[in-house]
């Protein structure tokens, strides 16, 4: 397992970004501490100088694992199971740029937030949208060579469509597409999944990333989070992928990154 930081590339209206926009102080601090990777979170590519960018990950020998993308509904409203036929078109053409960047970084693009809030009587209907969307990005990840898709549960106070590990699997199976898989993020997990680990070994190889933050979306170890059963299933399943820190800033921006490595530095997870 390799380990990884979530870095926002602008000022956003999401609160759960520990570091934000200062992306080369953010590169060194991870490095610096041992991280292997920066997940990154991109509004919008074509607005992100990625030249610049780019011989900063490599001189702080970062990778990207993967992008987020959650910004673009949370600042811009663009979604993929909107009412509006014009918004869906600008989410995807959004996401298509993601999928154009992630080719050349050789990494995922996530589908959180970016897929929507609709309203419970509306969730039938989101659905049907939803995995027409994720079929049309799968082709569209293979013709432009991108490692593929991520779609994360997200907890029911987000979000009324797939908020489960099981429900992410039953999507992606309806879909069929072999470039998506299931990002797992222990927040929402903590929330909405009755046994975390059972979830994350039926998950099996679906699962292709993990986000990590606490039961109070703070960093590893100031909640009550049982990540060790995390990692036994994760172990149990084989899992060779990423794990990404994405919580909330506090006590501060570097002081929670360094709560973070600390945590998996004592239990030997760090690298």
């Amino acid at each position: 397992m390799k380990t990884a930081m979530v870095v926002s590339l602008s000022a956003s209206g999401f609160q759960a970004l520990a570091l934000r926009e200062d992306y080369e102080n953010s590169f060194k601090l991870l490095s610096r501490l041992g991280f292997k990777g920066a997940e990154l979170h991109v509004r919008n590519p074509a607005e992100t100088d990625f030249n610049a960018i780019i011989p900063l990950l490599e001189k702080y020998h970062l990778q990207v694992p993967t992008l987020g993308t959650g910004q673009a509904f949370f600042d811009e409203g663009l979604s993929l199971t909107h009412g509006n036929a014009s918004l869906r078109k600008k989410a995807r053409e959004r996401l298509l740029s993601h999928l154009e960047l992630s080719a050349r970084l050789s990494c995922f693009v996530t589908i959180g937030l970016i897929r929507g809030v609709p309203r419970k009587e509306e969730k039938d209907e989101a659905l049907k949208l939803l995995a027409d969307e994720l079929f049309r990005l799968g082709e569209s990840a293979e013709k432009l060579g991108s490692p593929g898709l991520l779609l994360e549960p997200l907890n029911r106070y987000e979000t009324t469509v797939i908020n489960t590990l099981a429900e992410a699997r039953a999507l992606l199976k309806q879909v069929g597409s072999r470039k998506l898989g299931i990002l797992a993020d222990s927040f929402h997990m903590n929330i909405e999944e009755k046994d975390v680990g059972e979830s994350l070994r039926k998950a099996g190889k679906q699962l292709w990333h993990v986000h990590l933050a606490d039961s109070n979306r703070q960093a590893p170890g100031q909640g009550h989070f049982d990540f060790d059963a995390l990692f036994r299933a994760l172990h149990q399943i084989g899992y060779r992928g990423w794990v990404s820190g994405e919580y909330l800033p506090l006590p501060d921006p570097a002081g929670s990154v360094k709560l973070f490595a600390r945590f998996l530095k004592e239990r030997g997870w760090l690298g």
